[in-house]
């Protein structure tokens, strides 16, 4: 799970603490070691105290300081680092956006060259229809012809052979002497 930015920081810089202090452990540690009591001078043993009590007081301070200082460069370079990857995300992003774009426009003209091929396409097939219609069409009045052609034909034969029959009839009776039929054929 993502972790919000304030959150890792202050978990980052407890870390860090955490293991800064592991390694300088023995320079964290505040000595209250009491020197040897003099009896004959308390006062300066007092006093030789108040000075190490101010002595440990300026070397926690300093101590507070340097880790303050600390903590703030950490701070600093992470909220760098958070920029950088800010920035870094948002190069992505516009990287993202433009190939996006790239995307469609190579889409849209791929769809465009696809629906003008499909056009010429639709109007071959329309073409190619229309000259088998007419080449249907066309055959239909060959068939329709050569029908008439035929029905003509045998009716000439049928003629001629009435004409052959007609004509070897009166060969045969002009042959046979039949002037009843020969006055009729004249």
């Amino acid at each position: 799970m993502e972790k919000s930015h304030p959150n890792w920081l202050r978990e980052h810089m407890r870390d860090h603490i955490t293991d800064n202090s592991a390694v300088n452990s023995a320079e964290n540690v505040l000595s209250f070691r009491r020197p040897p009591y003099s009896a004959k001078n308390p006062g300066a043993a007092a006093l030789d105290l108040v000075y190490q009590v101010a002595e440990l007081i300026g070397n926690a301070d300093d101590y507070a300081a340097a880790r303050h200082a600390r903590a703030e460069t950490l701070a600093k370079q992470a909220i760098e680092k958070l920029k950088i990857a800010d920035a870094c995300v948002r190069s992505a992003e516009s990287g993202r956006r433009a190939a996006e774009a790239k995307i469609k426009k190579f889409s849209d003209r791929v769809e465009k060259e696809f629906s003008i091929r499909v056009q010429e396409v639709e109007k071959l097939i329309e073409r190619a229809n229309a000259r088998m219609a007419a080449a249907e069409a066309q055959l239909s009045a060959a068939e329709k012809r050569t029908r008439t052609a035929e029905m003509r034909a045998n009716e000439a034969e049928n003629a001629l052979r009435r004409i052959e029959e007609a004509l070897r009839t009166q060969i045969l009776e002009k042959k046979l002497g039949n002037p009843r039929t020969a006055a009729t054929a004249a």
